[in-house]
């Protein structure tokens, strides 16, 4: 028997050695991007060059504002190469510098692209490097001047659509369709917007694209300065227009009231009716102050290099967009004039938002994106009025509209000087233009629509919260269900099969070290909720652990919620079924074994200090990717080491568990701050009755009887002989006091009986 788990002991150290050694698909890909200068030279290398202009034979100096290389076949000039971390700062779902080295020719055209450098966690999902490549490469031959939308492919919908796009901006039709990453959409889209936008700065700023504007004046779209609401606002980059309830029949000619959603006929003349706001976004110093660099960038890159953005935004009892909006076919509460030309807005051209990204905003109870196409009547180099119709009734009670103006021109900081574009046209292409404004465009903070991303998973996350309330409901109810060892053994199947198969397998949503050791990172670095949050399943998930850890400690993941955990404990069931022997780890060894998860997780969190790849490659003795993301369908050595450890579970329950997973040795330390003790002892449990430690698989119960709450899973397979009375000493004895009393009780209640008529006669 000795012989036995040594043996078993020696194999699977082997194996975590051999999983740890092979496990180097998670580190970054690159070097760290040099401080202080261009980075196209630390990356260029002759193979990428060849990539993005086959033939090429030279390349000029890096310079300009922003930077790029001239690239030449002969003494012709053939293109520009330029690293999006020079152009924007691109950085990726981690929110660390996601890097690639484009390629643009002088007509406008992607000739190549390559990602050189990154950090994103994609080994845990999965996926490799050439995943990355493979996406970036979509994009030759792309013209910078349409849209790019990026678009998640499925196999079968019941909505019958193929494909989902990843923006959702109105008009976006004629835009070029690309296939994000699968299980890294988020990526795909920080990267595509990285490629485009990047590529539209080099093109404007080296005279490929027209000015946007006219002979006299054109945007400054790529200028950025970090500006708050209050500054834009007097600015004039946000126009500001009060209405107040008297102003309405004043308009109207007549003593009359406001009428429209939500306004109060009976208010104070003086009171304010509604606060209106327009500004254009489409100069990157406004739109990417209001909306954020991740919406300004998707919502620019998925459109026409010449398309305008404008925000219409209000507060107040009055709403500029009404009832029922979407039905007609243009807006009728808001228009614009310029010059003589009065311009209706299309539906179809607008996008209602749930929030902005602006520092100090004012209350807001609507806001809208309008979409203007380049080709259309609009001239964002002009001024305008943004006229807003208020639907009002007078004293006769004739309806009408009272018609408020907003005057809008846009600032003179984002518009640069006839004499810009004409020494632009005088210039070579080969001689890197400067910008007007001294510098390249400084990047923004990157933030993530964490919203739309929950919006288009509502039933995974409604099954979900159905199972983490039923979960909740079981645990809190955990007497009703130990009493009755049959419903108990039921549940634990169910729900254990239901963790492995809907979310694990299904729905991938399988917590991992890695998840741990970043929210850790955060809490020293720059934390982020919108990056916490891009996955639902996971943030939920994480969240609820983390309640549970004050409640239950680490076994309500551990025990119920981990996928790989379930796997192993349904495995070790079926093998007790057909009666395979289970091998008893002696307890000197046991308490020397369940050291080791505890020493990985701590390497893991320090070792990720000091370099955050060779982090990452130790996280491989998780065999989570192999068993539960992928289904064991990937790699031979990753699939041999998952089914390793699941056949280990055959004669050691969780054995993966118990002794080296590194996330359950976090989740005990954390678990430490446990309030609450809910497992039940008897007085003589350790003392005069040890079967409760023999009962429990995980040998979680030491020999005093105590539970170890850092070891438990929460089976609750102690509990339920802990109430079985035919099982459980203290419990066998209360079931025979019990039987002797009744007979007793019924002695006395018939010579109470007979008694009665005796005294009734006296």
């Amino acid at each position: 028997m000795t012989g036995n788990w040594i043996k078993a002991v020696v194999f699977g150290s082997t194996i975590v050695l051999a999983g740890s050694l092979g496990g180097t698909r998670a580190r970054a890909m690159g070097d760290e991007p040099a401080t202080g200068g261009e980075t196209v030279t630390q990356y260029l290398t002759p193979a990428t060059l060849e990539m993005m202009f086959p033939g090429a034979e030279k390349v000029g100096e890096v310079g300009g504002a922003p930077p790029s290389a001239a690239v030449y076949k002969g003494d012709r000039q053939v293109g520009y190469v330029f690293s999006t971390w020079d152009v924007t700062q691109s950085k990726g779902f981690s929110n660390q510098p996601l890097i690639l080295l484009v390629g643009l020719d002088l007509a406008g055209r992607i000739t190549g692209a390559r990602v050189v450098h990154h950090t994103e966690p994609i080994a845990i999902l999965g996926l490799h490097d050439e995943d990355f490549h493979r996406f970036a490469e979509n994009y030759k031959g792309f013209d910078v001047r349409p849209g790019v939308d990026v678009v998640i492919k499925l196999s079968s919908s019941v909505l019958g659509q193929e494909s989902f796009s990843q923006r959702a901006a109105p008009g976006t039709t004629g835009a070029a369709k690309v296939d994000a990453v699968s299980r890294a959409t988020t990526s795909s889209v920080l990267i595509s917007d990285a490629i485009v936008r990047g590529a539209r700065i080099i093109a404007r700023s080296r005279g490929i694209l027209s000015p946007v504007g006219t002979r006299t004046a054109r945007l400054d779209i790529d200028r950025f300065a970090p500006a708050d609401w209050p500054e834009l606002e007097a600015a004039g980059a946000v126009g500001h227009l009060r209405v107040l309830y008297g102003d309405v029949p004043n308009k109207l000619g007549a003593v009359g009231a406001a009428q429209g959603a939500g306004a109060n006929p009976a208010a104070a003349p003086d009171a304010v009716l509604v606060d209106f706001y327009a500004a254009l976004l489409t100069p990157a110093g406004i739109g990417v102050n209001i909306l954020g660099k991740t919406w300004y960038d998707q919502y620019t890159a998925g459109r026409g290099v010449d398309d305008q953005i404008m925000l219409l935004a209000a507060n107040g009892a009055y709403s500029f967009l009404g009832d029922g909006w979407e039905k007609g076919d243009v807006l009728d509460r808001v228009e614009i004039v310029q010059g003589e030309r009065t311009i209706r807005l299309p539906t179809s051209q607008i996008k209602t938002l749930p929030f902005l990204h602006a520092e100090k905003p004012p209350d807001l109870t609507e806001r809208a994106l309008v979409f203007f196409p380049g080709s259309g009547e609009f001239d964002p180099t002009r001024p305008f009025q943004v006229n807003l119709l208020v639907a009002g009734a007078s004293a006769a009670g004739r309806r009408g509209f009272a018609s408020f103006g907003l005057p809008y021109h846009v600032p003179n900081a984002y518009v640069l000087p006839a004499t810009a574009d004409a020494t632009a046209a005088g210039g070579k292409p080969d001689e890197a233009k400067e910008s007007q404004v001294g510098g390249p465009p400084a990047a923004a903070g990157t933030r993530v629509d964490w919203r739309d991303i929950w919006r288009g998973h509502p039933v995974k996350i409604a099954v979900l919260g159905v199972g983490l309330s039923t979960l909740t409901v079981i645990l809190f109810l955990q007497n009703f269900v130990t009493r009755r060892p049959r419903l108990h053994r039921w549940i634990r199947i169910g729900f254990l099969s239901w963790t492995l198969v809907w979310l694990g397998w299904y729905a991938g949503a399988q917590l991992t070290v890695v998840n741990v050791i970043a929210d850790i990172h955060a809490l020293f670095t720059d934390f982020r909720w919108d990056f916490m949050l891009v996955d639902p399943l996971i943030a939920i998930l994480s969240v609820f652990t983390l309640a549970g850890l004050f409640l239950w400690g680490r076994a309500l993941f551990c025990g119920w919620l981990c996928p790989f955990g379930a796997l192993q404990e349904l495995v070790n069931m079926a093998a007790r079924r057909f009666r395979v022997r289970q091998i008893r780890i002696p307890i000197a060894l046991h308490e020397r074994l369940i050291v080791v998860k505890y020493l990985l997780f701590l390497g893991l969190v320090a070792t990720s200090f000091f370099s955050w790849d060779l982090a990452m490659s130790g996280a491989e003795v998780e065999p989570f990717k192999a068993a539960i993301i992928l289904r064991f369908m990937t790699e031979w050595p990753m699939v041999g080491y998952a089914l390793a450890l699941t056949a280990a579970s055959v004669f050691v329950e969780r054995f993966y568990c118990r002794f080296i997973c590194p996330l359950g040795g976090g989740l005990s330390i954390f678990g430490r701050v446990r309030m609450f003790n809910w497992l039940k002892r008897h007085p003589e449990c350790g003392t005069r009755c040890r079967i409760c430690e023999t009962v429990c698989p995980v040998g979680a119960i030491k020999r005093s009887g105590e539970i170890d709450m850092n070891e438990c899973f929460y089976c609750l397979d102690c509990q339920v002989t802990y109430a079985d009375d035919h099982t459980c000493p203290p419990m066998i004895a209360r079931r025979k006091r019990r039987a002797e009393r009744a007979p007793a009780m019924g002695r006395t209640a018939g010579l109470s009986t007979r008694t009665a008529p005796q005294a009734e006669r006296r």
